[in-house]
């Protein structure tokens, strides 16, 4: 292993979460480079009986954060995947989604692309993306 690079045990767990629209089990684990990661499973099934194929149960939603701490430990899970984009790429995308997609007012896209550029890029440009500073 090279010099300044740790890697991490793979860990997490499941957990409910009360929604308006349904309760929901939620996944939360980390990578083996450090990032912490939280997705939907899907719908809990809180009755009894068999649960439809898209429900979760906590004996379920522990068996699929299983499989998925076993790809990320292998380097087989989708978000465990580097792209190589830095913060000035992810952030000149940012830029055009807000201005285009979201249709802000130019007075508000000057005052956006001023921060970035006064503040942020000059320190965070080379920076790859999802990944924490070096130290």
């Amino acid at each position: 292993m090279a010099a300044g690079i740790r890697t991490r045990h793979v860990t997490g767990h499941v957990f409910l979460a009360k929604r308006k629209r349904g309760d929901k089990w939620y996944a939360k684990y980390r990578l083996p480079d450090g990032r912490q990661v939280q997705k939907v499973l899907g719908p809990a099934w809180t009755e009894r009986g068999r649960p439809p194929d898209d429900h979760y149960t906590r004996k379920t939603a522990e068996a699929e954060l299983r499989r998925r701490l076993t790809d990320a430990e292998r380097g087989t899970l989708a978000a465990a995947s580097k792209t190589g984009a830095t913060f000035a790429d992810v952030a000149a995308e940012w830029l055009r989604y807000i201005e285009g997609d979201r249709k802000r007012r130019p007075s508000t896209i000057v005052g956006y692309r001023s921060a970035l550029n006064a503040h942020l890029l000059p320190e965070f440009a080379i920076w790859p993306s999802r990944r924490s500073p070096p130290t």
